[in-house]
């Protein structure tokens, strides 16, 4: 406690100038200090941004899409392009090489102008399966198409079609759409996308459809001639549709009544008339009978007391 106070009383015995000169010297240190500290610290981060900065801007290579690849499309490498890309927009599980994704199927859709990654795929030696194609809430029919019917061959798996009825025949054949933008999600037997684009002609297409059209596609197929007409990649727009049984002509139902059973028209089921009557020798009338035929009137002709009968057929 002595100690203290003896130090105090000296701090009290400096002249207040030397004082004052003691406090801003130590401030001017202090300031001096920061000063360096701040200046190092922004030197620092000046170099770790330059650093960053040149590291971002370093290319690398990456492979990128150059048109639409459908999910479960097995990958062709004329859809593929190698690009040099700055580092900093190459996602870190991008692909660099277009050798070791051709062949691969897509596990999603890939856009054009996208950097294929490994997301993207399906795992080497794993084919996805079928259902995967029909989406939830929609059913998968198929029917039959020949050449002409199915264009030709040209319809792949995710093409998009309308499909037409064509019913009659002559002047009285009638065809209209039944179903519009539909996706095909196989052909025959094949439900992905095979390099080469050329035509495959097959006897069957399966296409994705709600169960309202199921039914509808159904009908038509039962009751008409099926073809169908093949759509531009980017074109959905809706066409008018019918139901099949709307392009029927509907008869008088009487006549369809009469058909049915087998039975002539109303006018021919009318009773027949009554056959001819003759007078008996009372007056009154006799039914013919059928098959009768009348006696002859006979004349007696007298030459004397001689008589012959003359048989004259009745007028």
């Amino acid at each position: 406690m002595n100690h203290v106070r003896k130090l105090l009383m000296g701090i009290t015995r400096i002249p207040p100038a030397v004082m004052l000169m003691t406090i801003v010297g130590i401030a001017a240190v202090v300031t001096a200090m920061v000063t360096q500290h701040l200046e190092t610290n922004d030197k620092v981060a000046q170099q770790n941004a330059a650093a960053l900065t040149a590291k971002l801007n370093q290319m690398g290579k990456a492979v990128v899409a150059i048109k639409d690849i459908p999910e479960g499309e097995v990958i062709a490498s004329s859809n593929l392009e190698e690009r040099e890309i700055q580092v900093g927009k190459i996602p870190e599980d991008a692909i660099p090489s277009a050798s070791l994704v051709t062949g691969r199927i897509a596990k999603y859709g890939i856009s054009a102008n996208q950097i294929v990654s490994q997301h993207d795929l399906a795992m080497a030696g794993v084919n996805i399966g079928f259902e995967t194609k029909v989406k939830a809430g929609s059913r998968a029919i198929t029917f039959a198409v020949d050449n002409n019917s199915g264009v030709a061959g040209f319809i792949t798996p995710d093409s998009h079609i309308d499909i037409l009825s064509m019913v009659g025949n002559g002047a009285d054949t009638k065809a209209a759409p039944i179903l519009s933008d539909v996706q095909v999600v196989a052909v025959g037997q094949m439900y992905q996308k095979t390099p080469g684009g050329t035509a495959t002609p097959s006897s069957s297409l399966t296409v994705a459809v709600s169960p309202g059209e199921a039914q509808k596609l159904v009908k038509a197929i039962s009751a008409s001639k099926i073809y169908v007409s093949l759509r531009n990649a980017s074109d959905h727009e809706p066409v008018a549709t019918v139901d099949v049984t709307q392009m029927y002509k509907k008869e008088n139902s009487k006549n369809l009544i009469s058909s049915i059973d087998g039975l002539p028209p109303p006018s021919s089921l009318a009773p027949p008339p009554l056959p001819m009557t003759e007078l008996n020798m009372s007056g009154a009338p006799v039914p013919a009978a059928t098959g009768f035929q009348p006696s002859n009137h006979e004349v007696e002709l007298w030459s004397g007391s001689k008589k012959d009968l003359l048989s004259v057929p009745r007028g």
